[in-house]
């Protein structure tokens, strides 16, 4: 069977069971957190696939991975999924999880690049443009990243604005040196 329809068809069970105990929320977080501990930790995947570990270990190291303090509705799920011999699509799982959760909720997920640290009142200006677009609530997470020079960078859905200072000059290179 496919990743992608064993990981989906997990991942709406959780949904709905979440969902049932009015967690979803909370466990968003958590797979939120567990999906960035996946991408940080490159070793993640192949310490939890190390037959020398016990369950009750590999339960507490992905406990440790989403954040810590997991609610009950993530503890039983990875348990499941342990039990199930399915640990390896955890990862595929959680972000099934996060796309499942964001459809149901009406929210658009997207990353802003900015040079510097920016006011509350520019953030709820932008966000307010993209949700009036999508018509979706949007959340979005900043990043600073000193190295765009001036501008910004959105990412959301299929689109990607590079309005960056530094994608700029270097078109600018670009056509200088034809």
């Amino acid at each position: 069977m496919d990743i992608g329809i064993i990981s989906s068809r997990y991942a709406k069970s959780l949904l709905a069971y979440a969902t049932e105990e009015k967690k979803e929320e909370r466990l968003c977080r958590e797979m939120e957190r567990l999906s960035l501990s996946y991408q940080e930790v490159r070793e993640l995947s192949a310490t939890l696939s190390n037959p020398v570990l016990d369950n009750v270990t590999k339960l507490e190291l992905l406990n440790t991975a989403a954040g810590g303090d997991t609610s009950k509705v993530f503890k039983r799920f990875v348990q499941l999924v342990i039990k199930n011999g399915r640990l390896e699509m955890m990862p595929f799982i959680a972000r099934s999880y996060l796309t499942l959760f964001r459809k149901q909720k009406n929210l658009t997920a997207g990353s802003l690049t900015v040079p510097v640290e920016i006011s509350s009142k520019t953030f709820e200006r932008l966000t307010k443009v993209i949700e009036k677009k999508t018509r979706q609530k949007v959340q979005f997470t900043v990043k600073v990243d000193p190295e765009i020079q001036g501008g910004f960078i959105i990412e959301y859905d299929t689109y990607r604005l590079d309005a960056s200072l530094r994608t700029q000059l270097n078109q600018l290179r670009r056509q200088l040196c034809r």
